[in-house]
């Protein structure tokens, strides 16, 4: 059996781990602090506030743009559900859009159309590890918050992903490319959105009741995602040496392969096939 997902994880993320045991500081501290600025030097951004969840991050993004009831946010209808979830959450109005059948990517052509005078922020997927048209995105002049949980590292027209949008988000779950089991971040350049971000964060030490939330990634899951993204740019090769390799394979057969931009590394290799899902899984099975 072709494993779904199998972390990359050895000795350096071991290491790594037992360092957070034997410091007996276990919750956010250090570790948290580190991974926040050094993710921001990776990126070229200004700052990072690193949460529990890829989930999270969206969330707070959400919220630190002032996004509730009366509001509408843009997004592919094709993608995980977190998006749906953290829209919901907000108590905004989701809006879906089509996807280009080559890309798997929020169309912009269609999203035009579908666009309201309430939108207020459009939720970027980078689907599979292949950059959206961030270009034509932008263009429609509404805030963009780009989902980078399948393509860290990725870039479009040179330029890093993350990096584009008003804000971006990041997940360390256990099937993504930076994975220390659980865990994300909100990156941005803006420091009142920042500040937003880590002050909704979490709720000790506050003089207000204002309600705030429990989302603080740990020191151990930190110290595992420091260890992975000093190791992104060799993921990125050998993911792309192996997206070469399926395109050669499945080269002499009738599937629709996935072309990768310059930029782009395959997070999953997805093709399509005229037969159908269906009439493929028991081959696949088999």
């Amino acid at each position: 059996m072709i494993p779904h997902s199998r972390p990359l994880l050895g000795p350096e993320e071991e290491e790594a781990a037992c360092r957070v045991i034997r410091s007996g500081q276990l919750a956010q501290g250090e570790e948290v602090r580190a991974l926040e600025k050094e993710l921001a030097q990776y990126l070229g951004v200004a700052h990072v506030v690193a949460v529990g969840s890829g989930s999270a991050a969206l969330h707070l993004a959400l919220l630190a743009l002032d996004i509730g009831p009366g509001n509408s946010i843009a997004m592919p209808s094709y993608v995980c559900t977190a998006l749906l979830n953290a829209t919901q959450h907000t108590g905004a109005t989701p809006i879906l859009a089509d996807i280009d059948p080559a890309t798997f990517n929020l169309c912009p052509q269609d999203l035009s159309t579908r666009l309201q005078s309430d939108t207020r922020a459009i939720l970027v997927p980078h689907m599979f590890g292949t950059p959206a048209n961030l270009e034509a995105l932008l263009a429609l002049g509404i805030p963009i918050v780009e989902d980078c949980a399948m393509a860290p590292g990725a870039t479009f027209q040179n330029q890093q992903l993350g990096t584009l949008g008003q804000l971006s988000i990041f997940s360390f779950y256990a099937t993504k490319v930076i994975c220390a089991g659980e865990g994300g971040a909100v990156a941005t350049s803006n420091p009142e959105l920042a500040h937003r971000l880590a002050d909704l964060r979490d709720y000790d030490g506050r003089a207000d009741a204002v309600p705030r939330f429990n989302y603080k990634l740990t020191d151990l899951q930190a110290a595992l995602a420091r260890v992975q993204l000093r190791r992104l740019d060799g993921f990125i090769q050998t993911r792309r040496s192996l997206g070469q390799r399926y395109n050669k394979a499945f080269s002499e057969t009738r599937s629709q392969r996935p072309q990768y931009p310059p930029g782009a590394y395959p997070f999953r290799y997805v093709i399509r096939h005229p037969d159908g899902a269906e009439h493929l899984l028991p081959h696949f099975q088999a």
